[in-house]
């Protein structure tokens, strides 16, 4: 009788902590995802590079 009143207390326990453990997940979730998104700059359309050439300067 002693095991059903602990699993019974521990069963109430976790029922009135579920909801707060829910929202608590879902918002690490929702900030982890919007933490991910700042990778780097997102670039659309072409990207132009430019090569030079270096030129030693003549003195003398």
């Amino acid at each position: 009788m002693a095991v059903f009143r602990i699993l019974l207390a521990v069963a109430v326990t976790l029922g009135r902590l579920l909801p707060f453990l829910i929202v608590a997940a879902a918002l690490f979730l929702l900030w982890r995802r919007s933490a991910g998104e700042k990778k780097g700059p997102d670039f659309k359309g072409p990207v132009y590079t430019v090569d030079y050439e270096e030129i030693e300067d003549e003195e003398g």
